[in-house]
């Protein structure tokens, strides 16, 4: 299987005091946040009643806690929640296959993948099957935005309910 290269602890923590700084300098505008949001981490996770389903939900994240959301952010590795931990699977026809293990029993092992499909495979056509420590979440995810986009990002991540519409400018 082989071993997972990762950035340092020191690199890590370096860079989540580097966002620390960031998101201190300025304010957010919760609304460009959201939209940046739905274009990136939309994508997998859901917040409020938005975005998709292949991560966890992050409604009922604690999303009071900077430092935390920050460090999933830079290192996604770090917390893997049960239930959404990546499984490599090789099977007896020399398939290798990952995803989330979304039921098991003593005949079958459903996995499913990153595309959100199910594959149903019988436990004696699999030859190996294990954890993978690292989070399908690509590490580096906020390195594609400018400062005031990571503000504007975290702005709506750490919004403790879903933002009202934004009133429609009256044109004289």
């Amino acid at each position: 299987w082989g071993e997972l290269a990762t950035a340092s602890n020191e690199t890590l923590r370096a860079e989540v005091e580097k966002m620390l700084q960031v998101v201190a300098a300025g304010s957010g505008n919760p609304y460009t946040g959201k939209k940046l949001y739905a274009t990136s981490c939309g994508k997998c996770h859901k917040l409020f009643a938005d975005g998709g389903a292949i991560g966890p939900d992050l409604t009922t994240y604690k999303r009071d806690d900077l430092r935390g959301i920050l460090l999933n952010a830079v290192n996604p590795s770090a917390e893997i929640r049960e239930g959404f931990e990546n499984y490599m699977v090789q099977t007896a026809d020399g398939r290798t296959l990952s995803g989330f293990i979304a039921e098991q029993d003593a005949q079958a092992v459903v996995l499913r993948g990153v595309d959100g499909q199910s594959l149903s495979l019988p436990r004696d056509e699999i030859e190996d099957m294990r954890a993978v420590p690292v989070s399908l979440m690509p590490a580096g995810l906020l390195k594609q935005f400018d400062e005031q986009q990571v503000r504007d990002l975290l702005a709506y991540l750490r919004s403790t309910q879903p933002l009202p519409e934004p009133p429609t400018p009256v044109i004289p």
